[in-house]
C-alpha cells in the first residue's frame, strides 16, 4: 500500500544531496505543463482590505492584532479551514476559504504587505493518516509566524490539535512553494491524473529538491505509471535526503515487492514494521487479510487498535461492525455499524443506511463474483 504526503498541518541539518531531475514519466500524454505562480502574489482586494483595516494605524503591534482579528469567523476578513483547498495567496483571499498552506499564503502576504515579518512554520509532529479513495495519506501540517516590534504571534486557522511538545521549524518561502505544488500534484493523483500530478511534482522538486513530499509523491505516479525502476531511484533519493523518511521506506518496501526483489525488501522489513504498527490504515488492511481467512477475532484485535489510534474514521467502524457481525456478537456490531453511520459522508449515508447483514451479503456476493472472474 502506497502511502503519499500531503500538507493539509529542533531543526536538523541536510546533507548535501546532488539534485538530478527526476526520471521523466513515460505516458502519451506526458508534456504538461503548468504555468509559473506567485503563490504570494497581493491582489488588488488585498491592498484594498489592508488599506483600508490595518494600514491606518502606525503602530505595528495594532497592525498585528487588527490582523489576527480580522482572521476570525466573526471579524472582517473570515476564513473558513477547507483541508481538501489549496490556493495561493489571493485565490485564499478571495475565497476565505483553504487549507493549513492556503491560509499561511494569504496570511504571509498580507502580513508582509502590512510590514510586518511573517514566516511560515512547520509543525513535526508524530505522524497522522486519513484515507480517501483506497489512497492513504500522511497528514502534515504548517502555520504562520508573526512578529511586531514587541510581539510573536502564530497563527493558524485549523482544528488541528498541536502539542505543546511538537517541535516546529521555520521553513522558507521556497520551500512552502513546494509544499503548495506538491498539494497540487497529490490531488492529481486523486484523480489518476498523471501526467498533471507529474508535472507539479515536477516543479515543486526544482522549486526545492530538499522537500522529501515531493519526491515520495512522486514515486507514487511512477508506480502508479507501471515505471518501477524509476519509482526506486526516486525514492533512494528521498532516503538519500532524509534516512529516516519512513513514507519513502514503506514504499520503497511495497515497490521491491512488486518487482519480487525479496531480499532488498527485508533489508526494510523491520524498519517498515515498526512505521506501520502505528498506522491505523495498514491495520485495516491487515484485519481484510484476517477476515478473508475467518480470522475473526484477529480482524476484531486489529481494528480495535486502529480505532484507538483513529477514532474518527467511518470505514475503521464499519469494518469493526463486519467483523463482529460474521464472529457473532451481533449486538456489538450494530453499536460499530451506528458509529460508521454517524461519521460516514453525506453522499454515502444512504448506502450505510442499509441493514449490515444486507450490506455483508452484497459484498461477500461481489467478491464470489470477482474470484470467478479471475
Amino acid at each position: 500500500m502506497l502511502v503519499f504526503a500531503m500538507f493539509l498541518s529542533a531543526c536538523s541539518s541536510t546533507p548535501l544531496v546532488r539534485f538530478d531531475p527526476p526520471p521523466p514519466l513515460l505516458h502519451e500524454e506526458a508534456q504538461v505543463r503548468i504555468n509559473e505562480v506567485d503563490v504570494l502574489e497581493v491582489s488588488p482586494e488585498m491592498d484594498a482590505f489592508l488599506e483600508k483595516y490595518i494600514l491606518p494605524y502606525n503602530n505595528s503591534q495594532t497592525r498585528l492584532y487588527l490582523l489576527s482579528t480580522a482572521i476570525n469567523s466573526s471579524g472582517v476578513l473570515g476564513f473558513d479551514y477547507d483541508p481538501a483547498q489549496t490556493f495561493t495567496a489571493a485565490e485564499a483571499f478571495e475565497k476565505r476559504s483553504g487549507n493549513c498552506i492556503a491560509f499561511a499564503n494569504m496570511m504571509v502576504a498580507l502580513a508582509r504587505r502590512a510590514g510586518l515579518k511573517a514566516s511560515y512554520q512547520e509543525i513535526i509532529r508524530n505522524p497522522t493518516w486519513t484515507s480517501v479513495d483506497d489512497t492513504v495519506l500522511l497528514v502534515k501540517h504548517v502555520n504562520v509566524v508573526i512578529e511586531s516590534n514587541k510581539y510573536v504571534y502564530v497563527m493558524d486557522a485549523s482544528d488541528v490539535e498541536i502539542s505543546q511538545r511538537a517541535q516546529r521549524r521555520v521553513v522558507s518561502d521556497q520551500y512552502a512553494k513546494a509544499l503548495y505544488l506538491n498539494n497540487l500534484g497529490a490531488e492529481a493523483l486523486f484523480n489518476n491524473d498523471l501526467p498533471l500530478a507529474y508535472a507539479y511534482q515536477s516543479s515543486a522538486i526544482q522549486t526545492d529538491p530538499r522537500v522529501t513530499d515531493s519526491w515520495v509523491n512522486m514515486s507514487v505516479v511512477l508506480a502508479r505509471n507501471e515505471q518501477m525502476q524509476d519509482a526506486v531511484t526516486v525514492l533512494q533519493k528521498a532516503l538519500e535526503i532524509d534516512s529516516d523518511e519512513y513514507s519513502a521506506m514503506n514504499n520503497l518496501y511495497e515497490v521491491f515487492l512488486e518487482q519480487g526483489n525479496l531480499l532488498a525488501a527485508e533489508e526494510l522489513k523491520a524498519r517498515v514494521d515498526r512505521y506501520r504498527k502505528n498506522n491505523p490504515y495498514f491495520l485495516l488492511q491487515l484485519s481484510y487479510e484476517a477476515l478473508e481467512s475467518n480470522q475473526y477475532q484477529q480482524s476484531i484485535d486489529l481494528l480495535n487498535r486502529a480505532i484507538r489510534k483513529k477514532d474518527n474514521d467511518y470505514l475503521l467502524h464499519y469494518a469493526l461492525a463486519k467483523s463482529l457481525y460474521l464472529s457473532g456478537e451481533e449486538a456489538a456490531a450494530l453499536e460499530s455499524m451506528q458509529r460508521a453511520r454517524e461519521l460516514a459522508p453525506q453522499n454515502l449515508l444512504a448506502y450505510y443506511e442499509r441493514p449490515l447483514g444486507e450490506l455483508i451479503a452484497e459484498e461477500q456476493a461481489l467478491d464470489q463474483l470477482e474470484d470467478r472472474r479471475q
